[in-house]
């Protein structure tokens, strides 16, 4: 019987390496050797907890395709061949099809009742936990290998981008998705991604600095982030952020007065809340102009805390559109893989600050909850 491994998260902060049975690839699935994993901050903020069953975390996976299932069309989701050998990131959220969002909304809405996510807990995001005979399935990117399910949205990853970089498109999705929730038809007058326009961005890790970046495609005049660690900040000013503000030196109302001076004291016409503080998301509506655009991103797991709005004063009155964002649908993924093409214009590379081997995981979790943008397991 041919094995493989993976980190197995069994307890708080606690990980071990067990060898486990390598599979056959599913019937309509496949087979991958896991050659990068990017760590998500949900990961760091997941394994400070016990869980309800030992299992294998990681869902920022790319990996090379050892093996197709029987009836797997050997093709991406955008259609392009796929052949063993071929290296392809993936997206983690595989819905049911039958429950009623899946039936109202299309499984591309991200919305399925009962979804499959690989390497996430499915309690963590308000589903019913796994068993504990499933739980150590090969279906986490902190194992050697996986075991894709029929049904996964898959794109090759073209042989310019190394994987690390190529393990950048779940949280590039999450920002892409940020942004085309922002747009409106054009000349609508809470229209907030034009060239004269102020978007601020409260967070700078990875996915603060990749909306940035995604803001900047679409020609938003002036990007601002705010945050809190230096070598996060400093990456934010190599990749030509317009104004970065640190929250050491700049208290909250010193924030809120700096974005009104940059704007004539309207207000930013976008701001974004990349950070997982809920404080922030108060921060956020004190900071948007009328007509402005909050989004939510940041705060997806929750922390126990809360905090009071105003619905009045913060919202209607000054007619605040106010969105929030979980799971990122395909099409994300597509625009996603989009950019990480251009991996030349864009130096997506300056946010990967450290690469860990597999063999590493401690480290790499601690390395992501220190100064790192964006810390990857790769081969």
């Amino acid at each position: 019987m041919e094995v493989t491994s993976a980190n197995v998260w069994v307890g708080k902060n606690r990980f071990e390496r067990r060898t486990l049975p390598l599979p056959e690839p599913p019937e309509q699935g496949l087979l991958l050797e896991v050659t990068a994993n990017g760590i998500c901050g949900t990961d760091v903020h997941l394994v400070g907890q016990d869980p309800t069953a030992a299992m294998i975390l990681g869902h920022e996976i790319v990996g090379r395709i050892v093996a197709f299932g029987p009836g797997h069309p050997h093709t991406d989701a955008e259609d392009q061949p796929l052949r063993e050998g071929d290296t392809v990131a993936l997206f983690p959220w595989v819905p049911c099809l039958t429950c009623w969002s899946c039936r109202r909304f299309g499984p591309g809405a991200t919305t399925c009742s009962e979804p499959f996510v690989y390497g996430v807990p499915p309690e963590a995001i308000g589903l019913t936990p796994c068993a504990t005979d499933e739980s150590l399935s090969l279906t986490g990117g902190f194992g050697r290998h996986l075991a894709v399910r029929p049904g996964t949205y898959l794109w090759r990853v073209p042989q310019s981008l190394s994987p690390a970089v190529a393990s950048l498109l779940d949280p590039l999705a999450v920002a892409v998705r940020c942004v085309d929730l922002a747009r409106t038809a054009p000349g609508a007058w809470d229209e907030v991604l034009t060239p004269d326009a102020t978007a601020v961005v409260l967070g700078a890790g990875a996915i603060g600095l990749l909306t940035s970046l995604a803001l900047r495609q679409v020609g938003v005049g002036t990007v601002v982030v705010s945050g809190s660690r230096p070598g996060r900040l400093e990456v934010a000013r190599e990749l030509g952020i317009d104004r970065v503000m640190d929250i050491g030196e700049l208290g909250v109302d010193e924030r809120r007065r700096a974005v009104h001076d940059m704007t004539g004291g309207r207000g930013a016409d976008l701001v974004i809340d990349a950070t997982n503080s809920p404080a922030a998301l108060s921060e956020a509506l004190a900071m948007v102009r009328r007509l402005g655009t909050v989004i939510e991103v940041g705060n997806i797991v929750p922390t126990g805390s809360s905090i009071t709005v105003d619905p009045a004063r913060d919202i209607c009155q000054r007619s605040v559109r106010l969105l929030g964002v979980s799971f990122n649908p395909p099409r994300s993924y597509t625009e996603g893989m989009a950019l990480l093409a251009r991996n030349g214009s864009i130096p997506f590379e300056r946010l990967i600050t450290r690469s860990f081997s597999f063999d590493d995981i401690g480290s790499a979790l601690e390395a992501l909850g220190g100064d790192a943008v964006k810390v990857t397991l790769t081969v």
